[in-house]
């Protein structure tokens, strides 16, 4: 057992090839063993692709960071939190104090020191990384290690640079004297008293840049530099784009009062838009919000107002990945339970709200829900599933070939992997999401006795249970029959 209190963490598994007496092939390598006396827990975090591992330790006043159970150097400290992998998991980069300043690790290689940083940030393409530095009374941003423009400030900390989706741009807030304004690609935009915090966002294509602003008491969205309509206010949440790119939405206020704004024509007024930003379908032609109107809410889908209920418990529903269905969670007295394209499903105390819903091919549905605090289950296609003491957040998976399902769950102390509805081995801790590697594999980490272990575990197509009996689309439910 693990010898010092872990936090609840979920985990990754892998799959490979089936082993010659047809039972499903597991393996578990030991990648490292952690120092429990030493480690910063807080710090412990692994790679997007579930392989590797880095958390700090300390010694004698000093910090290192160790990567997959190799230390580095020590150090007069390393900075909270700030180990970190590159989107492919090849590069690892952090904060590191020595000489009475701060340098930026990476991998291996120490930068320029400056008297203050922020963390850095990967490109998706993991090939750029830039970070906000201040030297004095000046702030900047280093880029691949140049140095940028000098500003007197980048405005407050959780307005974090922003790559392109291409990873071909760059985008952030800057601020000179009393005013803030964005720059794109190293040129400045128009200055204003206030730039929302994170609202900065480019188009999934790129080519576009929005964020929310206030000027002389008035807030609007700025979209390519252009400013929309005036409003007493703008939900403090990211200006949304489409899937194609050509269009723009976002919430606004005027009295007492909410809407939409779509390509600048406002929809409907309600009393609230619990929504923070509406969604898009992945296909871009539905657009989806949730609202409270006389203490009751409703999804509207494509303008359309949907049942009341006493409460919707998600920030936003959720499309299939083919934008033909649509489900989120509610709420009636005191029941919770999944409405799938309108239609109410059986209530439990509790069903969560942020698991993976629909297959890859949009023909099941799975989600968690619990009966009380220490029964927890999932349920597939209307089935559930054998009840544990927790069942681990965004689960369960589907297999990519949308033919059984994969989640994490906590059986009094110990953690386990559930594939198909067989157990796997159980640990102390499992520490990744469950991440397919092919519609047969899938990997994952776990700790036992204070040893990292990868685990690969195999699924045979002869163990394939999906029920296929009551599907997403079954009665020809689709979001057009809403």
């Amino acid at each position: 057992m693990l010898k010092r209190n872990l936090a609840w963490m979920l985990c990754v598994v892998c799959l490979t090839a089936w082993a010659q007496d047809g039972k499903p092939p597991r393996s578990e390598k030991l990648l490292g063993e952690i120092d429990v006396t030493s480690w910063m827990q807080s710090s412990f975090n692994v790679s997007p692709d579930g392989r590797r591992f880095v958390y700090v330790t300390q010694d004698k006043g000093k910090q290192a960071v160790i990567v997959d159970g190799k230390r580095g150097k020590f150090y007069d400290g390393i900075g909270d939190h700030s180990s970190f992998f590159s989107p492919d998991s090849r590069h690892v980069a952090y904060l590191a104090r020595f000489n009475d300043k701060w340098h930026v690790v990476y991998d291996g290689v120490e930068g320029k020191g400056y008297d203050a940083l922020a963390n850095p940030v990967f490109s998706p393409d993991s090939r750029r990384y830039a970070y906000k530095a201040k030297r004095g009374e000046h702030a900047l941003v280093v880029v691949d290690g140049k140095e940028g423009a000098r500003y007197d400030g980048l405005g407050d900390r959780e307005q974090a640079l922003l790559f392109s989706p291409d990873s071909k741009r760059l985008a952030y807030v800057a601020q000179q004297g009393n005013t803030f304004f964005v720059v794109v690609d190293g040129k400045k935009g128009k200055p204003y008293d206030i730039i929302g915090a994170s609202s900065l966002t480019f188009s999934p294509d790129s080519r576009r840049v929005a964020y929310r602003a206030m000027l002389d008491g008035a807030t609007m969205v700025v979209v390519d530099g252009e400013e929309q309509k005036h409003y007493q206010a703008v939900a403090a949440s990211v200006p949304l784009f489409s899937p194609d790119s050509k269009h723009i939405v976002y919430v606004a206020g005027a009295g007492d009062k909410k809407f939409i704004v779509l390509d600048g024509k406002e929809g409907p007024p309600y009393a609230d838009i619990i929504s923070r930003s509406p969604t898009f379908s992945p296909d871009g032609r539905h657009l989806a919000y949730i609202t409270r109107q006389d203490n009751h809410d409703a999804v509207v889908l494509d303008g359309r107002e949907g049942e009341h209920y006493d409460r919707i418990t998600q920030d936003n529903p959720v499309f299939s990945p083919d934008s033909e269905h649509i489900v989120y969670v509610a709420q009636a007295g005191d029941k919770e339970f999944a409405v799938i394209d309108g239609k109410p499903q059986q209530g439990y105390e509790h069903v969560g709200s942020n698991g993976s819903f629909f297959s890859p091919d949009s023909k099941h549905i799975g989600y968690l829900a619990a009966t009380s605090d220490e029964e927890m289950f999932v349920v597939v296609d209307g089935m559930e599933q054998k009840k544990y003491n927790a069942i681990g957040k965004r689960n369960p998976r589907f297999s990519p070939a949308s033919d059984y399902v994969a989640y994490k769950a906590r059986a009094g102390v110990e953690q386990l992997v559930v594939v198909d509805g067989e157990e796997d081995q159980r640990y102390d801790l499992i520490v990744t999401d469950i991440e397919f590697d092919s519609p047969r594999s899938l990997h994952y980490l776990a700790i036992k006795d204070n040893k990292v272990y990868r685990i690969d575990r195999g699924k045979s197509i002869a163990g394939v249970t999906m029920s296929v009996g009551r599907q997403a689309n079954a009665g020809k439910n689709t979001i057009g029959a809403y």
